[in-house]
């Protein structure tokens, strides 16, 4: 296990001054003697990264990015930026250009390792501490902390602390294996997103995919020898102004004083919770879930394999199966390739190399580092709108929050086409992945890695190709990564790596559970079906809202209809006097019933009749008049006399 010491270079204050925009506060160890508020030349935009765009509407955030290295112009060094925001009355020593309703400054660390998760959990400590004093003079605390952080040897796979693949596999589920396979294809790709937190942290999940990549893979993702100079911040803003026209006032595009300032803090989350709006319609996961349930017979072999491509030794059983069930175990992949030594297989891919830059956040300052002529392709995180719109500068824009991929070229539409193989192995890391880890995810990418290129040594035009899709593998094998992976491994000659079958893990014969997948991730991913997934859930809640306003008028009506059907079988009720009376003379309707509302006196409309009730008080008023009053003592005796006639039975 390789172990690093000393990991941290530097540890350096970014604050915010109301006219001059994000300066360097503080560096330790100076990078300039003498002059610990100043950056060498290379780092001049390191503030514009250390305090992303927008950084103003967020309490606190942790930004991962990537310079080159000072000392060897052919390496690269890692930035961890953790920044808050506090009232300015928590300050207790207050400076001139606290102008402001709030305090804004960052903590960067530099590092000669990508160990992005680990170091930022222990900044975001050290940072809040640094701020609890209220005092930002005092930086002896930050300096305790760069000789802690160098006290200890990392070992080299802490790297991956802090990158869960489970997370992103559960919000772009199927997708997630387009993203795996574009970067292989090595273009210019622009993923935007905010908070730039949650952006550098997503772009570098997805590289983590790669096997060894974050580990090993980057050590020269930031090198490229420009043409031409950066243009100053002043001119990129003056190119921009009509696009700076059209921009919503809360889209900041620089740090200064032309800003609104508005404060809208808010904790950041993380983005991986957030719902797939496209993916995850209801009729995507019945389709899906049908899929899951269905017991899958084992798959015949469809691809016929030479004799040439035989195993020259005794291999594993697993190894010797030509095909593996959709629905295999979770170690089924792993058995396969189990007894291979990544590293024997070439790995890391020499992708990030001569000029194809990985950069996890990128601020607008960097944007004609896009056009030069020496960057061959690049993957950068971008958080400002101006990136959106310089769509001449990219092939593919991935729009993080709305987890959408978008590219005009139709072309590489096709190269990353998802055929039925795939999808199985997408549906597969989909079952299995959030209940198995993210080690788990990452072994399973790198077994398709490894068949894709022991497939990719096959002629062109085999069946075992189509699989992957052959434009895909075209395009694939295009690629200075593939040919620089061919002189490494001499040509895949590796004992091990050649003992396998040239073929798709999951390759079988076509079913229904297929196609309902393929339906499913075609809904989902083309514009198309988004615009019939969009129709289905608005016609649904049409039909709903719909089905509740009928339902409550044919309420309505039928309760209507009740109370006058109540009204005309419900007898109408005998006036009490009338009761009283009964015994001394009949009633008319006794004698005369069928004449009896004919015979009823017509009462004028200005007449009010009494009610029931009015006629029975009147009636028992009217008794009370006409009775004698007894004195006290007699009603007395009558109780008396009434209690001693009462027989017990």
């Amino acid at each position: 296990m390789a172990f690093i010491n000393e990991p941290v270079l530097n540890i350096i204050v970014v604050g915010f001054h109301h006219k001059k925009g994000c300066q360097v506060e503080h560096c330790y160890p100076e990078l300039v003697p003498g002059r610990p508020s100043e950056l060498p030349p290379a780092w001049r935009y390191l503030p514009a990264l250390a305090l992303p765009d927008g950084s103003h509407n967020y309490l606190s955030d942790t930004i991962f990015f990537n310079l080159p290295d000072l000392s060897d112009s052919t390496r690269t060094v890692y930035g961890v930026s953790c920044f808050r925001q506090i009232p300015v009355e928590q300050v207790v020593q207050k400076t001139e250009d606290m102008t402001r309703s709030s305090v804004q400054k960052s903590v960067c660390v530099i590092c000669r390792a990508p160990l992005f998760g680990r170091l930022a959990v222990k900044l975001e400590l050290v940072v809040r501490a640094w701020f609890l004093q209220g005092d930002f003079s005092q930086t002896k605390l930050l300096e305790d902390a760069y000789n802690h952080l160098n006290s200890c040897p990392v070992q080299i796979d802490q790297c991956l602390e802090g990158l869960s693949v489970q997370k992103l596999i559960e919000n772009w589920r199927h997708k997630a294996l387009l993203l795996f396979k574009l970067l292989l294809l090595s273009r210019k790709v622009v993923i935007y997103g905010s908070p730039a937190g949650q952006l550098s942290t997503a772009l570098l999940t997805v590289i983590s995919l790669l096997p060894h990549c974050v580990e090993y893979g980057l050590s020269q993702s930031a090198n490229v020898v420009l043409s031409r100079p950066l243009s100053p911040v002043t001119t990129a803003i003056e190119v921009n102004t009509e696009e700076f026209n059209t921009l919503n006032a809360s889209d900041p595009i620089f740090n200064g004083n032309s800003l609104v300032e508005v404060l809208s803090p808010k904790e950041t989350g993380n983005l991986f919770d957030e719902k797939d709006r496209v993916s995850r319609q209801s009729f995507d996961e019945t389709l899906l879930a049908d899929v899951d349930r269905q017991e899958l017979p084992g798959r015949e072999k469809c691809h016929s394999i030479g004799e040439k491509y035989k195993p020259q030794k005794c291999v594993m059983e697993a190894q010797q199966s030509p095909t593996m069930a959709r629905d295999m175990s979770v170690d089924g992949l792993y058995n396969l390739i189990g007894q291979i030594d990544q590293a024997d297989c070439g790995f890391p891919l020499p992708l990030f190399e001569d000029g194809y830059l990985c950069l996890p956040y990128l601020s607008l300052q960097y944007l004609d580092l896009l056009s030069d002529s020496a960057v061959q392709g690049f993957v950068v995180g971008a958080s400002n709108v101006l990136f959106k719109q310089k769509r001449q500068l990219f092939d593919v824009l991935v729009e993080l929050n709305e987890m959408r991929i978008e590219t005009a070229d139709v072309a590489l539409r096709r190269q990353l086409t998802l055929g039925t193989e795939d999808l199985r192995f997408a549906d597969h890391v989909v079952r299995h992945g959030p209940t198995q880890g993210d080690a788990w995810i990452r072994d399973q990418f790198a077994t398709y890695l490894i068949y894709l290129l022991r497939t990719s040594l096959l002629p062109d035009g085999s069946r075992e190709i189509e699989s992957y899709n052959s434009q895909f593998m075209a395009a694939f094998k295009a690629t200075n990564a593939y040919e620089k992976w061919l002189k490494i491994t001499n040509n895949g000659d590796v004992e091990a790596f050649m003992n396998l079958i040239p073929m798709h893990p999951f390759a079988g014969q076509l079913s229904v559970a297929d196609m309902k997948l393929k339906f499913a991730h075609t809904m989902s991913t083309t514009e198309g079906g988004r615009k019939v997934s969009a129709a289905v859930a608005t016609t649904g809640r049409a039909v709903a809202t719909t089905s509740r306003a009928v339902g409550g008028a044919l309420s309505q009506a039928r309760g209507a209809l009740s109370g006058w059907w109540s009204s005309l079988t419900t007898p109408t009720p005998t006036p009490l006097h009338l009761c009283e009376s009964s015994d001394e003379k009949p009633s008319d309707s006794e004698e005369k019933p069928d004449n009896f509302f004919d015979e009823k006196p017509e009462t004028s409309r200005d007449e009010k009749m009494p009610s029931d009730a009015e006629e029975a008080l009147e009636g028992q008023d009217n008794k009370r008049e006409s009775a004698p009053s007894d004195p006290p003592d007699k009603v007395i005796e009558d109780t008396a006399g009434n209690l001693g006639k009462i027989q017990v039975v």
